[in-house]
Parts: C-alpha cells; structure tokens; sequence
C-alpha cells in the first residue's frame, strides 16, 4: 500500500459518507438494529475495539523500525517515544473497549472496582469519584485536534513548522483531520435530527448511542492516521 493512497479523494468522500451515514441508524426502529449496531461487544463497539488494536500494531511497528535506524541525536529516541506512546494509548483504549476480556471470558470485577465503576466492568473510564464519572473525552477532543488539525495547519502556514513537525512526529495530512472534523459534527447534528425518533432508550439510551456511533469512528481514523504516519515513515527511509 502506498501513501499516495491518501491523496485520492474518493477515499475522504467514501469515509465521510460512512461517517454522515452512519449516525442514521440512530433513527433506524426495530429490536434488531438496536442489538446489532449499539450494545456492548456489536457492531460500532467491535469495529471501533479493533481499529484501535490496528492503531496500536501500526504504531508498534513504526517504533521497531526507528529502533532499527542507527542513533543520530535526541530527537531519534523523542520519535521512538512518539510512536510507543501512541501506540500504549491506542492498545490501552481497545482493552478498554472490550473492558480487558471481562465478558469475553467471564471474568468478574474485583468488588472494590464494581463499587466505584459505573457499569461494574473492569474498566477505568468508568470509574467515578466523588459521584462524578472521570473525564476523558476533553483530554481526547484536545489529544486528536492538536494533532490531525492544529499541527497539520501549522505545517501549511509557517514552513519552518513541517521539518520540526516531521522531525519528532508525522505531520498527518490535512484531509484526515477534516474527517475527524465531520465526526465531530455530525455527533452533534445527530443528537438535534435524531433525538425524536430514537426509538431504543429502554435498552440503551439516546445519548450513550450516540457516543457509541462517535467514538468508533474515532477509533477507525486513528488507524487511518497511524498507518499514514508509517507510511510515511517507509517512504522517508527510501
């Protein structure tokens, strides 16, 4: 697969359209769509626990490769450390998607964990302190803006920004940060089209869907911009 992948459009409109189209199913009625796209271990869940596993294979794969590059300088061990860290976040996000295998092989939570845990899994997301749910999804907006949207934009406006950007990290192309743009939005367009004929509150409510559907589409271009950062990364070997 090369990077120029990532320069035909038909890639950003066939996502893009997955993306807007997905949220609909939020307004899809029937007991089978419900148990298909938005309850644990379905179809968002699943799809969005294994992009973040492809996330973390990509990443680890990028830091064997510097690894493999003789030493230069500081910023050599700051991009191993770029790329392993990603990596340790995307393979910490998909264990935490599947809640570590506790419903894969039945484990049950420890009871101090099911006291303060919010859906007794085994799970740190849901973990609550002081009655209020720990919040990750700030820290994530800003993680994943920083870097498809603010780093890409600096790359493109102030030229001495692209060589320090590619000299710690890949400055992911522009386009995928637009993607995570239009998910970002259409999460909120869906909770004002959607809300009066979500029809599945009983089982899973409208809200918590809706994060579903967003999350794991997150998850599905976090592996698009890890496999362009290792593409990169080849193509800046040869």
């Amino acid at each position: 697969m090369k990077k120029s992948l990532f320069h035909r459009p038909a890639l950003y409109i066939i996502l893009g359209l997955y993306i807007i189209v997905s949220y609909h199913s939020l307004a899809i009625e029937g007991n089978q769509i419900d148990n298909f796209f938005f309850t644990e271990d379905h179809y968002f869940e699943n799809v969005g626990a294994i992009s973040l596993f492809i996330t973390a294979g990509l990443f680890f794969y990028g830091f064997l490769r510097i690894r493999q590059k003789p030493l230069r300088d500081k910023t050599h061990w700051i991009k191993q450390l770029a790329f392993l860290g990603f990596a340790v976040i995307a393979f910490f996000g998909g264990g935490e998607e599947i809640s570590w295998g506790q419903r894969i092989f039945n484990i049950q939570e420890p009871a101090a964990l099911g006291q303060i845990n919010a859906q007794g899994e085994l799970t740190v997301h849901n973990i609550e302190v002081n009655g209020q749910q720990l919040n990750f999804e700030t820290p994530f907006d800003m993680m994943w803006f920083t870097v498809v949207v603010l780093i890409p934009l600096a790359v493109i406006a102030f030229p001495f920004a692209k060589k320090l950007a590619t000299t710690y990290f890949p400055a992911v192309f522009l386009p995928i940060g637009g993607l995570f743009l239009t998910n970002y939005l259409w999460a909120k367009v869906a909770k004002i089209l959607y809300m009066g004929v979500y029809t599945f509150n009983n089982t899973i409510p409208f809200v918590q869907a809706v994060q579903e559907v967003k999350e794991s589409h997150y998850e599905l271009l976090f592996a698009l911009t890890a496999l362009y950062a290792v593409l990169d990364l080849i193509s800046g070997d040869s």
